[in-house]
């Protein structure tokens, strides 16, 4: 079993927050964020949940939005070089990542509004500050953690939550417990310390999910949002995998997951831990076999590389129908303007 403890930390609805912070009216009200593209009311990227209460999703468009809500408002993106302009979001992202490194070294930001923490060595540190480990059971705080197997997914009722995770931390004390699941709760504490510290700086709000590994700790992330975080035991795997539909999964949105369900017949995860690893060899080549066989058991081991620039920096523009390019002149007019957005990029990335 793993000794690591990986966070992913995720900002709830985040480009409408930022909307939020710079017009405050909007706040509690039904919100999103629509493409700068005005056709039939622009397609919606971010949707608050009092929209999403609504029966507004972000397969929308801004009118069919309007339909569902009439109350809502419809922010459109920023436009500049005729294409939608996402600097402000992006340094709002800034903003919570630096917050971020105030508790950890080992930050992967995974896109605007995402980003995994490799919280090992926080804390090992303080466990060996620790003289005696046991206490720690005691005196941490999780006012808002939930644990996989002692809540409901997606149920955010308070009660059950708080009588959850009690349950859960008194099995902590038997001397046959194991010790990964003791340091997923000074994970769960360090995680807990910093979204506090993210709100109280930035006043944005975010989800976490605290595993062994990228991926648990990407699945625990989205089943109690907003607002939350929660704890996925490698213990509670199976229950989870059971339930779980294999295309949930980071890795098996694509291909891959496809020939798992329409080949194999994999509807949920623990339908793929019916196989054995040799079975896996044999219908996909020895790595892709391997390592689908440790994760239908919850085991991966893609590292945390500590990153807080984007990998790669690209920018695009669709022209569709009668927006269709049509002469050199136009081709060499439009890949000037998205060089120049790439190299305006790269040039705020190298000087942070």
């Amino acid at each position: 079993m793993s000794s690591r403890v990986v966070a992913l930390v995720d900002m709830d609805c985040f480009y409408v927050q930022v909307e939020e912070r710079l017009n405050p009216e909007y706040k509690g009200k039904p919100a999103a964020v629509v493409q700068y593209n005005t056709w039939k009311g622009g397609g919606i990227i971010a949707v608050n949940y009092e929209a999403r209460d609504r029966g507004v999703t972000r397969f929308m468009r801004g009118d069919e939005a309007k339909e569902k809500c009439p109350e809502i408002h419809l922010i459109s993106v920023k436009e500049v070089r005729g294409k939608a302009d996402l600097t402000k979001y992006r340094d709002a992202g800034q903003e919570v990542l630096d917050v971020m490194c105030k508790f950890c070294k080992c930050i992967q930001r995974a896109s605007v509004d995402e980003a995994y923490l490799d919280l090992t060595d926080e804390v090992n540190k303080r466990l060996a500050e620790e003289k005696n480990p046991g206490d720690i059971l005691t005196s941490i705080s999780l006012p808002n953690t939930f644990v996989v197997g002692y809540a409901e997914d997606g149920n955010n009722d308070e009660d059950k939550r708080s009588k959850g995770t009690a349950e859960w931390l008194k099995t902590l004390w038997d001397p046959d417990a194991d010790s990964q699941s003791t340091r997923l709760v000074i994970g769960a504490a360090i995680v807990e310390e910093m979204r506090a510290a993210i709100y109280e700086e930035t006043t944005f709000r975010c989800s976490a999910g605290i595993s062994g590994n990228k991926v648990l700790s990407k699945l625990a992330c989205g089943l109690h949002k907003p607002n939350r975080q929660t704890i996925l035991p490698h213990s509670s795997v199976p229950e989870l995998f059971s339930r779980l539909p294999v295309r949930k999964v980071r890795s098996l949105g694509g291909k891959l997951g496809a020939s798992l369900v329409e080949e194999l017949g994999c509807k949920v995860m623990a339908d793929l831990a019916n196989f054995s690893e040799s079975e896996l060899h044999q219908r996909f080549e020895e790595k892709t076999g391997s390592y689908l066989y440790n994760l239908a058991r919850g085991i991966e081991d893609d590292p945390v590389v500590p990153r807080l620039v984007a990998k790669s920096v690209g920018c695009c523009k669709n022209f569709s129908g009668r927006s269709a390019l049509c002469t050199k002149a136009d081709v060499a007019f439009w890949l000037k303007e998205l060089a120049s957005e790439v190299g305006e990029r790269l040039e705020k990335d190298m000087a942070e």
